[in-house]
């Protein structure tokens, strides 16, 4: 982030999010994949305790924690590679970039989504090679059967995500 977050008071008919919703979301992304990524009973409790923790406590550095535990408990999960681990991917990898915002922005805090932008922007420049290699890697993958239908929606989500990000890629004008 390397000071890309300002603390500076915002100037008039900008728009602000309260800090806490900073929170909100890393709460229900971290839900989300505790969910969708390790569905079993005990690693789900243990990821919503962990992101319970870091969200009353960031400086705790428990964010990294709740990443470890979401990645390892993902192997644990039978079956082999699936399609579900293109989400675990960019979702560990939002946790991260949550968990570094919440260390710098107070939950009392006004924050200008403007200045999340930058972040934003290198969080798509990195997801979009990472997603295409994860999709090749899956469909290679002989060991488990994946429906061909599942990757063709995988590929089809990954080209609407770089549609839709192509504006966030852009540098803005100076």
């Amino acid at each position: 982030m390397s000071g890309t977050l300002r603390t500076q008071a915002p100037s008039a008919g900008t728009p602000t999010l309260p800090g806490w919703a900073l929170r909100v979301l890393f709460v229900a992304v971290a839900l989300g994949l505790a969910l969708v990524g390790v569905p079993e009973r005990p690693w789900t409790a243990i990821a919503a305790a962990l992101a319970g923790v870091t969200v009353a406590f960031p400086r705790w550095m428990t964010a990294w924690v709740l990443i470890g535990v979401l990645a390892f408990s993902s192997l644990l999960v039978s079956g082999g590679p699936s399609p579900r681990v293109l989400a675990l991917i960019a979702g560990l990898h939002a946790l991260h970039l949550m968990g570094a915002w919440m260390l710098v922005v107070p939950a009392s805090a006004r924050l200008q989504p403007a200045v999340l932008l930058p972040t934003l922007r290198r969080f798509a420049l990195i997801q979009l090679p990472v997603q295409a290699l994860a999709i090749v890697l899956l469909v290679v993958d002989r060991s488990t059967p994946l429906p061909q239908l599942a990757m063709v929606s995988d590929a089809m989500m990954v080209g609407l995500v770089a549609l839709l990000a192509a504006p966030l890629l852009r540098r803005p004008p100076r």
